[in-house]
């Protein structure tokens, strides 16, 4: 919900979301009246050298049902598609961070503009690449019994349960496990060319050690509830359910409930999301992690002010996003 009259919206606000994606805030135009709402997202937001392309989507809502156009560009390779959807062709790219950008225009001449990045990086083997061409990249991470979370991170986030999953939450639980194993690069691989200032650590907390590649169903028989718990009860609201992702500045474990206290951190609750949707609310976190800094004061606010005008216009065309649209977004002061 939008916050009400007397409510301040800081950084130090708790921000239950219910999904976000990538892009640049929509800029109308200074002629042709106010564009149409925008809000666009990529496929991935980093890719590695050699990767022929990925997938672009915008969505719009026009002012009084006007008909739209739209107009895809970027700094790089080319980008195929006239539509709300588009394909962008890195063929011949070096490595480096580009950006697409697409025109909103309505039958009226009003347009907005939206802007996606993507890094197109080296493989693992070769390092050195320019530090200051990588953008905000999520990896992930086991958080390990009697281990703590490392330090010197952008950004520390949790997939979190906050009960053994059920029969109407074990598909739920499943489908984001799987997404998390299968969208995240592991830290190890992605530190060996990008500094971890740079990087959004996903932890999933568990009990054990996997003896081989983990998973879906061996990271929730090997889950560490308690720990989730632990977090969780120090968020408002009873989090019995889930799955939630939790994101802090410092390292939560390190904090001992002082960072939450603080009210510095963000939570996104997929409790009421269809399973099937569950990897796309996953995919446009890690997507929103590579393209904003949020974690910095300024960006944080736009940010939760963006959110709510991005499910606006995404949830025109996710029927199951729309319908418990006022639950899944909450402004807590």
């Amino acid at each position: 919900m939008i916050p009400r009259p007397g409510v301040t919206a800081s950084v130090s606000s708790l921000i239950a979301v219910g999904i976000c994606l990538a892009g640049s805030p929509a800029r109308p135009a200074a002629a042709g009246g106010e564009g149409p709402a925008v809000t666009c997202s990529i496929e991935r937001p980093t890719v590695g050298l050699g990767v022929a392309e990925v997938g672009l989507r915008t969505w719009a809502l026009p002012p009084d049902n006007k008909a739209l156009q739209y107009r895809w560009t970027a700094t790089a390779g080319q980008v195929e598609g006239r539509g709300s959807e588009a394909r962008w062709n890195l063929t011949g790219l070096r490595p480096g961070t580009f950006v697409a950008t697409v025109n909103v225009i309505d039958s009226a001449g009003a347009q907005s503009e939206c802007t996606v990045r993507v890094l197109v990086r080296r493989d693992a083997e070769e390092r050195g690449l320019d530090n200051k061409t990588v953008s905000r990249e999520t990896a992930r991470a086991l958080l390990q019994p009697g281990s703590s979370e490392d330090s010197g991170y952008g950004l520390y986030s949790y997939l979190l349960f906050g009960s053994s999953p059920s029969d109407t939450t074990r598909e739920r639980y499943t489908k984001t496990v799987e997404s998390y194993l299968t969208l995240v690069p592991d830290v190890l691989s992605l530190e060996q060319y990008v500094p971890r200032r740079e990087l959004n650590i996903l932890y999933l907390p568990v009990r054990s050690a996997p003896t081989q590649q983990p998973l879906a169903s061996w990271a929730l028989d090997n889950y560490d509830y308690a720990r989730a718990r632990s977090l969780l009860r120090n968020v408002p609201g009873n989090n019995r359910d889930g799955p939630y992702i939790l994101a802090a500045t410092r390292p939560l474990g390190q904090a001992g409930g002082s960072e939450l206290a603080a009210g510095h951190y963000l939570l996104q609750d997929l409790s009421s999301v269809p399973p099937h949707l569950a990897a796309l609310w996953l995919k446009e976190f890690l997507n929103q992690a590579a393209q904003n800094r949020f974690w910095e004061e300024r960006t944080a606010i736009k940010l939760g002010l963006n959110l709510r005008r991005t499910i606006g216009v995404a949830g025109a065309g996710l029927p199951e996003v729309r319908k418990g649209l006022d639950s899944l977004i909450t402004w807590v002061p």
